[in-house]
């Protein structure tokens, strides 16, 4: 809608100080001709425009014009805008940019130059180093679908890492602890499920839409939470692996030994995330107990060895 583009030209010319009438015709995607006569309509309803000319010519509002942000301040605002660039890491959303463009016209000139040493200070980006495309695009796919209430297809692995199909009601899109999971509906398992989207392949959305159902993010957690058998676990770290200890393991489930070394006490869910984090630190650990996920460990080391022994 036209009103809308208005609105926004305006909000991002409160805060930029000089805006080409080019970038301004790529990002509405319309004209530049388009473009010159929304900044004529804006004139005319009474928000001073500027045209400048030459190589660093554009469009900007007069110096004295602003628009009062009220009760935020400016570390209030630095708040907001890192958690919305957060965002804008994993999901290219318009409403969430035209909301990052409201809360940049709100920081005033004598200000600009403060905000962006504050970004060399903190950065939220939900995304791993050296990431691709191909999560994105799931969040961003998924993101759609939930919004629209359309049902999704795509293939997921078994435990043994074979793919099957599976088709849901997505509901929900949630990042835990270092990796993005969708929660909802599969109507091939005709229950509620939660899947891992890097393990995601051959994503679709599908023309068929649904009702949501009525669960909350209680029952999301609830459901994450009982994923299956929980056993108490105690480990022994060498000293050598402190750092990654700490990395994996609440602190107050660590504790430090005068030797140097760690020794980790907790309940943990038994699955393969457990397994193959011990089998990870090597000969650095030691399983003191329970005697099954001792024995586990051992065999799947027994097996591991024998690869290299033929």
């Amino acid at each position: 809608m036209k009103i809308d583009r208005l609105l926004a030209i305006v909000t991002l010319l409160l805060g930029r100080d000089r805006i080409s009438g080019k970038e301004l015709a790529e990002r509405f995607e319309v004209s530049v001709r388009t473009i010159c006569r929304d900044i004529d309509a804006i004139n005319k309803a009474g928000i001073p425009i500027v045209s400048y000319t030459g190589i660093a010519g554009g469009y900007g509002l007069i110096d004295h014009y602003k628009l009062d942000r009220q009760l935020l301040t400016f570390e209030e605002l630095f708040v907001i805008e890192t958690a919305l660039n957060g965002m804008l890491s994993s999901l290219d959303d318009q409403k969430i940019q035209l909301l990052m463009d409201k809360v940049q016209a709100l920081i005033v000139k004598a200000e600009r130059d403060q905000m962006q040493e504050h970004k060399q200070k903190m950065i939220v980006d939900f995304n791993p180093w050296g990431h691709g495309r191909s999560e994105q695009d799931i969040i961003e796919q998924l993101h759609g679908a939930i919004k629209d209430n359309l049902m999704v297809e795509f293939d997921y692995p078994d435990t043994l890492g074979e793919y099957h199909a599976r088709k849901i009601e997505p509901m929900t899109i949630a990042l835990k602890g270092y990796h993005w999971y969708v929660y909802g509906y599969c109507t091939t398992r005709n229950n509620y499920r939660i899947f891992r989207l890097s393990r995601i392949n051959n994503l679709r959305i599908a023309s068929e839409s649904f009702i949501r159902r009525d669960k909350t993010i209680e029952d999301l957690e609830a459901l994450w939470n009982d994923r299956g058998p929980v056993t108490h676990l105690e480990l022994h770290f060498q000293p050598q692996v402190r750092t990654r200890v700490q990395d994996y393991f609440k602190a107050e489930l660590i504790t430090p030994l005068p030797d140097g070394s760690l020794r980790v006490k907790g309940e943990f869910l038994e699955d393969s995330w457990l397994y193959d984090t011990i089998l990870s630190f090597g000969p650095n650990v030691l399983v003191l107990g329970p005697e099954h996920i001792r024995a586990e460990i051992a065999d799947r080391v027994r097996r591991t060895a024998q690869l290299y022994d033929k």
